[in-house]
């Protein structure tokens, strides 16, 4: 189901995996290659451990992260990649084309393409 997690880390530790797909409902029977994509791995980090011992806000930071990488621009599909991955990479694929091979001066201390 899109939105469920699971803790994968053991228990010092605070990895999970987030899965992010088109399946909504249990009450319908999806084809097995449906929207089958790969989780979204996650590790919480704090640099006050005792904020990791509280569950509400480690469910909280998860949730941001899930409706964060369904945002998408081009469309109203979602997506099932962040977009801290898939912008970089369209950004890289369009790179090539650009006039001048340098980034101008302001590219390269800003984050112009997010």
């Amino acid at each position: 189901m899109s939105g469920t997690f699971i803790n994968i880390g053991r228990k010092d530790e605070h990895k999970y995996l987030l899965f992010n797909n088109l399946r909504y409902k249990t009450t319908v029977q999806y084809p097995s290659h449906s929207s089958y994509s790969f989780p979204i791995k996650l590790k919480i980090s704090s640099p006050t451990p005792e904020a990791l011992n509280d569950s509400k806000m480690i469910k909280k930071l998860i949730e941001q992260v899930y409706q964060f990488s369904r945002l998408y621009w081009k469309s109203l599909r979602q997506q099932n990649v962040p977009i801290t991955i898939k912008y970089p990479e369209m950004v890289a694929e369009i790179a090539p084309r650009f006039e001048s091979k340098e980034i101008p001066p302001f590219g390269q201390e800003t984050l112009w393409f997010l």
